[in-house]
């Protein structure tokens, strides 16, 4: 047995430390891509798990409003104990002896009509319902967002590290040269002062970016919310994806989640207005019940039935209906049903509202991202003439053609041109992002 057992840890243990090693060193090197922070965030959001009770307690007000059509049971039991003059219940005479009385009784009521109120009550908590369902989705979405910008504000504080660093090891480079060129007497001792200026100019520029980078890593735990103790690790993919030439909204704007909370609310109003309607209107309710009681002479002057007896020999039951009818309630009634009827116009406005906002929305997303595309393009193009004109300098630098002061100023060029293209092109990606989103395409791909 025990051979057995170190054959197969002999053959197990090779298998499987070689893969657990593997996914940590894969989860590691390639670090989270988006959609797993965006997963992440999904599954321990705690906005999301707050829209997630509140579509709970939507959903039991919509199952109460169910169960109103049910009829309503009730029990009563009440006891007493005379000690004046009252009748006798079994000789219906007037006594003043001392007595001892207990009622039992059971009622079923059930509205026959209550003029649409509980139906009309039951859609509207169904809407409530589908409403608060589709405020979690866009919760959700908004969050989703959150960590789409807080993701690629880390890649772009990252990326703008990265290049402090390259050209900040340049400078360090050109200021060793100067100075080995003024003991040659090349150079003057104030352009060495100069480009000692240059790199103790990067050097801040870099701890400031540094910082900067922190932050946006602090934002991305917390729009995620990561554990701020625990490291987190990102991929630093920036591809954009397919170049389109042309964009456009291919959908329809009413699918949209905020026009669907706008459609209902106003369906809301709508069943407002019946609800208040319906308390106009007379209403009929059935009532059965059985009821019996007990009875007994404290001072002993005579014998009395059992109490099982009389339980069972008063015992009686009853059918009972009635109409109720509102006529005067110093207008409560009227001005309810003039108030919903305020209330449907004031949604319908936002109905239209929304619905006018959500296309202008879906044309300024299309011209946000013409733009933006243009604008990365314009980008590249800027930074490819000042990557030219910076290696002219650095040249020219070199043979004593131009100043230290003029490298630095190329130098600073070329920060704000490559910090302009990793900008435009993380703008350019998430404006892309939030037009496929606007086109029906989701933010987590599951």
């Amino acid at each position: 047995m025990r051979n057995l057992l170190t054959i197969l840890m002999i053959i197990i243990i090779p298998l499987t430390s070689p893969c657990f090693c593997m996914t940590e060193h894969i989860e590691r090197e390639s670090g989270l891509s988006l959609q797993d922070c965006l997963i992440y965030a999904k599954e321990h959001s705690l906005i999301n798990k707050q829209s997630e009770y509140r579509y709970k307690q939507s959903k039991i007000g919509q199952q109460n409003a169910l169960l109103s059509f049910l009829p309503e049971i009730g029990s009563s039991v009440n006891a007493n104990i005379n000690y004046g003059r009252g009748v006798d219940p079994e000789t219906n005479m007037y006594t003043d002896r001392q007595t001892f009385g207990s009622n039992y009784g059971a009622l079923v009521s059930l509205p026959i009509f209550d003029g649409l109120v509980n139906i009309n009550n039951y859609k509207l908590y169904c809407s409530y319902s589908r409403e608060s369902k589709v405020n979690a989705e866009i919760e959700a979405d908004d969050v989703s967002l959150s960590v789409i910008r807080a993701f690629y504000n880390v890649i772009y504080y990252a990326e703008l590290v990265k290049q402090i660093e390259s050209q900040l090891d340049a400078n360090k480079g050109n200021l060793r040269k100067t100075i080995k060129e003024e003991e040659l007497g090349i150079k003057s001792g104030a352009e060495v002062e100069q480009m000692r200026a240059t790199v103790a100019s990067f050097e801040f520029t870099l701890v400031n970016q540094q910082n900067l980078y922190e932050n946006s890593i602090l934002d991305l735990k917390g729009a995620m919310f990561w554990p701020l103790e625990k490291d987190i690790v990102i991929s630093d993919d920036l591809t954009i994806g397919e170049d389109e030439t042309a964009f456009d909204i291919e959908y329809n704007v009413m699918v949209n989640p905020r026009a669907k909370v706008a459609a209902e609310q106003l369906k809301q109003k709508e069943f407002n207005l019946k609800i208040a309607r319906g308390y106009v209107i007379p209403s009929i309710y059935l009532n059965a019940g059985i009821s019996t009681s007990y009875y007994k002479d404290l001072q002993g002057g005579y014998a009395r039935s059992k109490f099982n007896d009389q339980f069972k020999n008063n015992m009686g039951e009853y059918i009972s209906t009635g109409i109720s009818i509102p006529l005067f309630d110093k207008m409560r009634r009227h001005n309810n049903i003039r108030n919903a009827g305020i209330a449907l116009k004031i949604g319908e406005a936002a109905n239209q509202r929304m619905i006018f906002e959500l296309r202008k929305e879906a044309t300024m997303l299309i011209l946000n991202l013409e733009g933006a595309k243009r604008e990365y393009l314009a980008s590249v193009s800027q930074l490819t003439a000042v990557m030219t004109s910076h290696r002219a300098n650095q040249r020219m630098y070199e043979q004593g053609v131009i100043s230290a002061l003029e490298l630095f100023t190329s130098s600073s060029k070329l920060a704000e041109a490559n910090a302009a293209v990793t900008g435009k092109q993380i703008q350019y990606i998430i404006q892309k992002i939030q037009y496929d989103h606007f086109n029906g395409v989701p933010y987590i791909n599951q």
